[in-house]
This record gives C-alpha cells, sequence and structure tokens, in this order.
C-alpha cells in the first residue's frame, strides 16, 4: 500500500446530452467549461451522485445512459459502470492539493429540456458535436475565451453519441 501525501475525493459527472448537444457549465474557481458534477454525498452511489449534480446544477431531472448489454438480473441490483473514470489534479489556491476519482457518466434529460431556458447553476453552453470535433473557446462571464478542455470535448462527443443511440 503507497502512502499519499494528499487526498483523493471520490466525484461524479454527468454529461447532460439531448437534440445534439451537450451541457456545458461555467465553472467559476476552476475558471473552466465543465458539465455538471461534483463530490459524492455519503452513502451516495456514483449513479446517484451524477443524477442528483445533474438536478441540482441543470435543474432537470436526468437518467444514465446504461450501455448496450448491460447485466440484467432480477438481483443484486446493476449499477451501469461509468463511461471512464478520470483521475484529476485539483490545484486550488483555496484549498490544499488532492484528487478527484471521477466517475463520468453520459446522461440524457427526463423531460424535453429548452437550449434557451437559464439553468440554476447560471452561465452555460449547449455545445454540439461538430463545435466539439476540434479545439474551440467560450466566453467565459467576464468575456474573456476560455478553451474547452479536450477532455470535456471527446467525452462531450461520445455523450451526444450515446444519446442518440
Amino acid at each position: 500500500m503507497s502512502l499519499r501525501p494528499f487526498d483523493r475525493h471520490h466525484t461524479a459527472t454527468a454529461y447532460v446530452s439531448t437534440r445534439g448537444r451537450t451541457l456545458l457549465l461555467w465553472h467559476h474557481k476552476l475558471r473552466m467549461w465543465l458539465p455538471p458534477g461534483g463530490h459524492l454525498e455519503p452513502n451516495e452511489d456514483p449513479v446517484e451522485g451524477a443524477e442528483r449534480e445533474a438536478l441540482e446544477e441543470f435543474g432537470h431531472d436526468v437518467r444514465v445512459i446504461p450501455p448496450p448489454g448491460l447485466l440484467a438480473c432480477e438481483g443484486p441490483r446493476v449499477l451501469p459502470p461509468p463511461a471512464v473514470i478520470l483521475v484529476e489534479d485539483i490545484v486550488r489556491a483555496d484549498q490544499p492539493f488532492h484528487q478527484h476519482i471521477d466517475h463520468v457518466y453520459f446522461t440524457r434529460p427526463v423531460r424535453p429540456a429548452s437550449f434557451e431556458a437559464p439553468i440554476p447553476h447560471g452561465a452555460h453552453y449547449w455545445a454540439t458535436e461538430a463545435e466539439l470535433a476540434a479545439a474551440f473557446s467560450l466566453p467565459a462571464p467576464d468575456g474573456t475565451l476560455v478553451a474547452v478542455a479536450e477532455d470535456v470535448r471527446l467525452l462531450g462527443i461520445r455523450a451526444i453519441q450515446a444519446e442518440q443511440e
């Protein structure tokens, strides 16, 4: 067992996709465009966490899109696996260095969502697959252009494709 001089936190991310677009939110503290997500609460599994974070930040219920061929049985309960698990270094001036073990899920809204409607989180953008296919930037609330990270773009494309299958 290796000892780390830093903490690791379990988080869940919910790429919310509908009608060929995926939702990106402005993260004020990290100064990045990201999908909804956050820390898991005590006794919460990653699927519950992803769906809860989407509800809190997007304002609508979502459901995780299960992969094709997910095991179906009478018991025990089967959770869909994440699309990927990312280990993210968190470097912020207001916190000690730590890592997020991020369970990334693709989700879709339970009810139709409006691309123009405000959401609880605030600044947001519904990116298309074509936009995500190449490097691009979006304006932060202060007008500064901020590049959308490569992993966010690539996973956003996969989320849109999963929603359309």
